[in-house]
């Protein structure tokens, strides 16, 4: 028998004792557990280089006249859907609530901020034949300004409107729905059909919002000089960055952790004493205030706001880009809306005719390869970084991150090498694709492939390690 005093022996590290214990560690909370320095240490790098980009080396290439007006006006579209995805993310990521009417919330802000932008006080290009109001309402018959336009003149109530009638909207809808305990595809269910009954009901005429045609004609140089278009790109991104910051401090809070248990065991918390359906109310209304929060920042940069950003499919492309991404890390969702618009835009311009299937057949490959989304990537980047892993394993778990990055970077800000844009013939298809696309799937194929093979060897160490160092007496 072993005295107090006699040490104990370390695990080996493949015996069931030590993967227990790893997958203890695996499981807890960032808030329970401090990364390791050098994970710390990634994610800080990391960090400052994204926001070096999107602050200081975006705005003076484009002021050089390196990147074009237009590719800053579109990072700044695509980054008011980074806002949603992040609502999405604390909703479905860490709530467990697959919301199907995101794109909604999305409306109502960007439709409170359109009405302000339609009028003059907004710069809203309006004529005095049409008693200086919105020129579909004299085609309706009207010759003043309806009254419930009229708070819309302000900009700082059309600012609270498409932050908090998004947020009042989601709250009232869902203590009625989540308190009759409401959840999983049924939940999913109800929230499509309020999204495709909120269509229908804001394409009528009869609503006053502009029909099926939307709002639009707001102040032109907003997409037409680069001083509003760069500041209009700035202020969306200090609007990400904070959004960012706010799902941060929720989550890692107290307040977070009761949302991930709400997600994982909802029936232990009913036992201890809590109401479950009243922090998914609380993170349904968060995330719908973050998508009014984007939808105000939207109509602004792309010029018009209509019924078609509210439809259903915009709804369902927004989970598809938090899962792409990987739910449960909010930085997932932000990529996973960048990756997903960039690559939409340059297939849809390369290959009008065949950038569905190829996109469709992208998101299975990602699926199939990484099924947690490149977040998984990350964590188990990190994972190998707090083992001291060699830096050829570090590198070829990273690779499809950088191969992703780098891709979506050049895309997006038009720097594609031009030796990649050339076109290649492909058998089966009437229009040539480009080289880069080629490239990149061939590049992520080949690291998919090698990150497997070296998942399976991973699994063939721990099985021999369990036939090696077998259980025995202590």
């Amino acid at each position: 028998m072993l005295s107090s005093a006699t040490p104990v022996p370390p695990k080996p590290p493949g015996s069931p004792e030590a993967e227990t214990r790893a997958a203890f560690e695996r499981s807890r909370t960032f808030v329970a557990r401090m990364p390791d320095p050098s994970v710390i240490r990634l994610r800080r790098v990391t960090m400052v280089c994204a926001l070096l980009l999107g602050f200081v080396v975006i705005p003076l290439l484009n002021l050089a006249g390196v990147i074009p007006d237009f590719r800053v006006n579109l990072l700044g579209k695509y980054l008011c859907l980074c806002i949603a995805a992040l609502g999405i993310d604390l909703i479905w990521g860490y709530t467990g609530l697959l919301s199907l009417c995101q794109a909604l919330f999305f409306s109502l802000g960007g439709y409170a901020m359109g009405m302000f932008l339609s009028l003059p006080q907004g710069g809203g290009d309006v004529r005095s034949e049409y008693n200086n109001i919105p020129q579909f309402m004299f085609f309706n018959n009207l010759t003043s300004l309806p009254a419930f336009w009229r708070p819309f003149q302000s900009f700082s109530f059309a600012l609270f409107a498409a932050i908090m009638l998004p947020g009042l909207v989601a709250g009232i809808f869902g203590f009625f729905i989540l308190r009759s305990r409401v959840k999983g595809v049924y939940f999913s269910i109800i929230t499509q059909a309020l999204a495709w009954g909120a269509w229908l009901l804001i394409s009528r005429n009869e609503m006053l919002l502009g029909g099926s045609n939307g709002l639009t004609n707001f102040y032109k140089p907003m997409t037409q000089e680069r001083r509003w278009i760069l500041g209009l790109y700035l202020l969306t991104l200090i609007g990400v960055v904070l959004a960012y910051v706010v799902c941060r401090l929720i989550v890692n809070s107290r307040l977070g952790r009761v949302l991930i248990a709400v997600r994982d065991r909802e029936t232990r918390l009913y036992f201890a004493g809590y109401k479950p359906y009243a922090f998914k109310v609380f993170a349904f209304a968060v995330g719908a205030m973050l998508a009014g929060l984007g939808g105000a920042l939207y109509p602004a940069q792309v010029g018009i706001i209509n019924p078609y950003n509210m439809n259903v499919a915009i709804s369902i492309d927004m989970v598809v880009w938090v899962a792409v991404g990987g739910r449960g890390k909010l930085w997932g969702a932000v990529f996973g809306a960048l990756f997903v618009n960039i690559m939409l835009s340059s297939l849809s311009s390369d290959l009008p005719k065949f950038w569905p299937f190829i996109q469709g057949g992208l998101f299975i490959v990602v699926v199939l390869l990484f099924p947690d989304g490149f977040v998984g990537l990350w964590s188990k980047l990190e994972e190998q970084l707090s083992q001291r892993a060699s830096f050829g394993r570090l590198l070829l778990t990273a690779s499809p991150l950088l191969i992703i990055g780098l891709f979506m970077t050049g895309e997006a800000l038009g720097l594609t090498p031009v030796f990649l844009r050339y076109s290649v013939h492909v058998p089966g298809l009437s229009d040539p694709l480009a080289l880069k696309y080629i490239v990149v799937i061939l590049l992520l194929a080949a690291a998919g492939g090698l990150y497997w093979k070296q998942r399976r060897d991973d699994e063939a160490s721990i099985a021999h390690a369990r036939t090696a160092f077998p259980v025995g007496v202590a």
